[in-house]
């Protein structure tokens, strides 16, 4: 199983989003580019750069970072942002990114995405409450996980992410049913996992699951994991 280390950018700094709210958030003082130092001198090889000001506000202003981070670290980069058009996904990979992340809102590109750059380079990033996904498409009905995870391999998708924001920055564990759910319903797709992530034994468990990547932010900024031995 893969380890990530995510940096979540805001306004030029690191953050931790409680539960996704950009109202409860802890705010690090080492830079973005230190962070992504640190880890890979620690023996990480991805990094997930999460631009929240992109994907929040549609500002451009942690690009110069980003491509610092790109231009001074070796490790490849897995993107997210607001990316929503091929345009964006272009610009992405233009910038040195080593995989995209697509949200539940992009989902008109997916087949094209991946039709120019490949199954391995596109993720689709599925942001949910539990079982629930959060999205500002409109339905008659709540959008569940599994549903939506169940038509992507038709549209050529083949790598998830799935992140669930009432765990995310609590620490307190991952929500191992939906990752389960869909490894045994959806065979074909490979899940990363974003969100709760505290100690060794919640990664333990997410492999045990047969997830592929595990993403951490928090508690690697509060060094309550020790990257180096896990």
């Amino acid at each position: 199983m893969e380890i990530i280390p995510a940096l979540y950018i805001l306004k030029g700094k690191i953050v931790a989003l409680y539960k996704g709210s950009l109202e409860q958030k802890e705010t690090y003082g080492k830079s973005p580019l230190n962070f992504a130092k640190e880890f890979v001198r620690m023996g990480a090889n991805k990094l997930y750069i999460v631009d929240l000001d992109k994907s929040e506000f549609g500002s451009d202003e942690n690009l110069g970072i980003i491509k610092k981070i790109r231009k001074e670290v070796s490790a490849d980069l897995m993107y997210g942002g607001g990316v929503r058009s091929m345009q964006a996904i272009e610009e992405c990979f233009g910038n040195g990114m080593k995989q995209v992340v697509l949200g539940v809102s992009a989902e008109e590109v997916y087949r094209e995405a991946i039709k120019k750059y490949g199954h391995d380079k596109i993720i689709v990033g599925i942001k949910a409450k539990g079982d629930e996904v959060i999205t500002d498409l409109k339905t008659d009905f709540p959008l569940r996980v599994i549903d939506f995870a169940e038509k992507l391999p038709a549209m050529g998708v083949t790598q998830i992410l799935y992140k669930d924001v009432w765990k995310e920055s609590t620490k307190i564990g991952p929500n191992y049913d939906e990752p389960d759910r869909i490894l045994r319903m959806v065979p074909s797709l490979q899940v990363y996992y974003s969100g709760g992530v505290g100690k060794e034994k919640h990664l333990k468990t997410l492999k045990d699951i047969g997830v592929k990547g595990a993403i951490i932010g928090k508690a690697l900024y509060e060094r309550d994991i020790n990257l180096f031995e896990i």
